[in-house]
């Protein structure tokens, strides 16, 4: 169910943009594609282990634990998600990562939204800055949308 981790807000925001990871396999279907691989990576390994060649047994075994490692790291972020809106004075700008769900608030004729360039291969970030702090968003999101979020939040916090 989507948005179902996202709480809901006390008043109608003027402005409210919600960032999350693209998930393309559930839960499930993750945890199924991992046992398949383990299946094709231990069939084959056993395969050369009967010819004579067991040390590809201990490979796939270390492969397959790194996989599953990565396979945890995604399924622990997958519920991750971040929201910027504007209700009034206030910009708030909440994020729930592995669990932990932080919330700030700006005063929102002080906030300045900024384009960073990113360095070498990396895309430009989006940051909210206030009282000297930067805060990043949209990170999940790709360079095209960020730069129109960018956009239109400067135009929102302009609006008043």
């Amino acid at each position: 169910m989507p948005g179902a981790g996202i709480p809901l807000l006390s008043a109608e925001p003027e402005f409210c943009v919600v960032s999350r990871p693209n998930e393309s396999l559930g839960s499930r279907w993750r945890w199924r594609v991992y046992a398949s691989l383990c299946v094709v990576s231990f069939g084959l390994a056993l395969g050369f282990a009967a010819f004579g060649a067991w040390m590809v047994l201990p490979y796939s075994a270390l492969e397959m634990a790194v996989l599953y490692l990565a396979f945890r790291w995604m399924e622990r972020h997958a519920a991750d998600w971040e929201r910027i809106s504007i209700c009034g004075d206030h910009v708030i700008v909440e994020r729930e990562r592995a669990g932990t769900r932080t919330r700030r608030e700006f005063n929102r004729y002080w906030a300045r939204v900024e384009m960073d360039e990113g360095a070498f291969n990396h895309p430009p970030r989006l940051v909210l800055w206030f009282a000297g702090q930067g805060m990043s968003f949209g990170d999940e999101l790709p360079a095209l949308e960020r730069a129109i979020v960018a956009r239109d939040l400067r135009r929102a916090l302009a609006a008043r």
